[in-house]
């Protein structure tokens, strides 16, 4: 593979260059309220020189409040990660945290009008397949279930495997118990390639998921030591 052209949405620091922490969605989903929404802030900031959103650390909040940012943090907040969200306060960890999608495309919705399919997203993989190349993360966090799987399948584990190292086997699932809890139970689903940790969570826009479910999915200690080897 050539080095990597892949869309990157965080500044670079040394620190996410290798060993970081890659978060990755589907894709560059653009719903109709987000686009309403910045329509009207760029309308209020009419004559402001300053661009609406910069590269910086995953975490900083003054130039990357999405909902999908917002919801991530909540849940590692939720698992005892507490991350700096101001410039100047941010360390090691929040800078080896970088931001990715799978795909490049961009549509209105997650599930897209492209029809996106565990076949669909290993047919499209080699993009972010050249960016964990160049970066070699200890630690891949798929926002999305469908993610893992793709990156499970037959037609480019090889590719995966030559690049981080042999798989540990199926994934790992592990559901959530609130108490009193009785609705779906979603998964958090871990495995390792080699030395590199390779987790998925159900993605921050499924109908019916709770952040008190998500606190409750705390990964196992073997995933979390991959990311405190970054704090």
């Amino acid at each position: 593979m050539m080095s990597s052209q892949h869309p990157v949405v965080t500044a670079t620091y040394p620190e996410n260059q290798t060993n970081g922490v890659m978060v990755c969605g589907i894709n560059f989903g653009y719903s109709e309220a987000d686009r309403t929404r910045d329509v009207l802030e760029r309308d209020a900031l009419e004559g402001d020189a300053q661009p609406l959103e910069r590269a910086s650390f995953f975490s900083d909040q003054t130039v990357n409040n999405t909902r999908f940012r917002n919801r991530v943090l909540k849940w590692l907040r939720s698992w005892g990660f507490e991350l700096a969200t101001t410039p100047g306060a941010e360390g090691v960890l929040e800078k080896s945290l970088f931001q990715t999608n799978w795909l490049s495309s961009q549509s209105n919705t997650i599930t897209s009008d492209e029809k996106i399919s565990i076949a669909s997203l290993a047919a499209d993989a080699d993009g972010v397949l050249s960016l964990i190349q160049d970066r070699k993360p200890k630690l891949i966090m798929f926002v999305g279930n469908m993610l893992i799987e793709a990156f499970n399948d037959i037609s480019i584990r090889d590719k995966v495997e030559k690049m981080l190292g042999k798989r540990s086997g199926n994934a790992e699932i592990h559901t959530g118990n609130p108490d009193g809890y009785s609705g779906t139970h979603f998964k958090l689903r871990a495995q390792k390639f080699g030395d590199t940790v390779v987790m998925s969570i159900p993605h921050t826009a499924t109908i019916g998921l709770s952040d008190d479910y998500v606190a409750s999915l705390k990964p196992a200690n073997w995933i979390v030591e991959a990311l405190l080897n970054n704090a």
